[in-house]
């Protein structure tokens, strides 16, 4: 793959507010573990963001609907799971999600959703 990797980055604003950003990662591998925790790291430990980050989920933006995509909670989308950026319809694939309020809590997709 040689499209970069978006961040979804998730956070509470205080006072139960929830809010997020997509943020491009400037990875362009899907088997780049160690890039995209140093990401989460860094965002983690940003002076005006560790307070405020919960969950950073990296995914894959498709212009075809995949067999299996994702739906981010905080991001509304249409019937068919896409989502409207610009002038293009995309999905999103999941490929790692950090929750960043828990020292061990990632999720990946399951070898079933891979199959």
């Amino acid at each position: 793959m040689n499209r970069e990797l978006i961040a979804l980055v998730d956070g509470e604003m205080g006072e139960g507010k929830q809010g997020g950003m997509m943020l491009g990662t400037g990875i362009t591998s899907t088997h780049a573990l160690e890039k995209m925790l140093a990401m989460v790291e860094t965002l983690r430990t940003h002076p005006a963001l560790r307070d405020h980050i919960t969950k950073v989920t990296f995914v894959t933006k498709l212009n075809k609907k995949p067999e299996h995509h994702y739906v981010h909670p905080h991001i509304g989308c249409g019937e068919d799971g896409s989502m409207q950026l610009g002038d293009d319809k995309v999905w999103f694939e999941l490929i790692l999600a950090v929750d960043t309020t828990s020292d061990d809590v990632i999720d990946v997709p399951s070898a079933e959703e891979e199959e």
